[in-house]
């Protein structure tokens, strides 16, 4: 027989998490983890900590199993260097995936590389030379001229019609190694947590639904997602920082 209390036998927890359950669901419905999770919640001013919030995300079940990472053999490649100022060196390179229907897209991602801000997501079933170019000239329009673009040996972007509006608007070309994705592993990085979110997470009808999700998802890590290697701040609020400290 065990030697309990009656009443440490018929105990039922009174929490109620019912606040702490909503906020995670809000912020985990990009298919976040939970340091993420965590610090977007606390971004938003809500006074739980770490143990809390853990406690509910497990009993939740939203907790997801970690991956072992696989050693990589040596390589040799160029450094990636972070620019100090934006519109220094534009990062560019294509996802892909396809509609319901078999139909294939993709999507054009230029990130800038001195604060992660998404410069661009072009979305298009085609993506030839001069629609890179049209794509590029409507974000420079609005953001500003890079000095540099960063981007694969993909057919578009060594085609010459690329090479010459590069040279004409006085922007040169960093091109990776063939090969060697880790030297644009600022943008890589980018499309894989794009992918995560969107495309893997979505099954897509039209190609207009694959436009508004992505608009939809680019002000959210523009200006709500906190970036790590930016001190867990969104890429925006990051850049009015650095304008602020500069001034």
């Amino acid at each position: 027989m065990m030697d309990i209390h009656r009443s440490f036998f018929y105990y039922e927890s009174t929490k109620d998490d019912s606040e702490v359950e909503e906020a995670i669901r809000e912020a985990a419905k990009y298919g976040e983890g939970f340091r993420k999770i965590f610090e977007i919640i606390r971004s938003w001013g809500k006074p739980w900590n770490h143990k809390k919030v853990y406690r509910v995300y497990k009993k939740m079940h939203y907790d997801k199993r970690v991956r072992l990472k696989k050693r990589l053999p040596a390589r040799v490649k160029n450094p990636l260097e972070q620019p100090m100022e934006p519109n220094t060196t534009w990062s560019i390179d294509f996802v892909s995936d396809v509609l319901e229907c078999g139909r294939k897209f993709r999507v054009l991602n230029v990130i800038d590389d001195s604060d992660r801000v998404a410069v661009a997501q072009e979305v298009s079933m085609s993506f030839p030379a001069q629609r890179v170019i049209k794509t590029l000239e409507k974000v420079i329009w609005l953001n500003g001229k890079p000095k540099n673009l960063r981007c694969d040996n993909g057919p578009e972007f060594i085609a010459k019609e690329f090479q010459e509006w590069c040279k004409g608007n006085d922007i040169r070309i960093l091109y990776t190694q063939p090969g060697c994705p880790t030297q644009n592993s600022y943008i890589e990085r980018f499309n894989g947590t794009y992918r995560r979110a969107i495309l893997d997470a979505y099954i897509f009808r039209t190609i207009g639904e694959v436009r508004e999700m992505t608009d939809e998802w680019m002000y959210y890590y523009n200006n709500e997602r906190p970036h790590e290697t930016l001190g867990n701040i969104p890429p925006m609020k990051f850049r009015a920082q650095k304008e602020t400290e500069n001034d």
